[in-house]
């Protein structure tokens, strides 16, 4: 009973980390679309990291994910993929492309 409590306590509070981090990405940059498409835990079952594809109008891509990284701070280590709407579009079209997977597998956080 009460490791049950535990776990979903532990469950909500990832997924608090993970939707303040999106929210402050789509406060500060408005993209079309965020996307959680990988979670790692360690054996106990605790949250060790995420990542979080980003999609929208991205004119400068290594600037964008240079101020993601300095502007929005996470206790929980984070990675990002970015694409724009028209690679991710095109992309996720083909099996063989990663934005494929992320667009099957992943969890839509933000946008659809």
């Amino acid at each position: 009973w009460l490791r049950k409590e535990v776990r979903v306590a532990m469950e909500e509070h990832k997924d608090q980390v993970i939707e303040e981090t999106v929210d402050k990405i789509v406060e500060l940059f408005s993209p079309s679309k965020v996307i959680e498409y990988n979670t790692k835990y360690d054996m106990d079952g605790h949250l060790i990291s995420f990542k979080l594809c980003i999609v929208g109008n991205i004119p400068d891509k290594k600037k964008m994910l240079t101020r993601i990284y300095d502007e929005v701070d996470s206790e929980i280590p984070y990675d990002i993929i970015l694409y724009t709407d028209e690679e991710f579009k095109e992309l996720s079209e083909q099996l063989s492309a990663f934005a494929n997977r992320i667009s099957q597998k992943g969890r839509v956080r933000y946008g659809r």
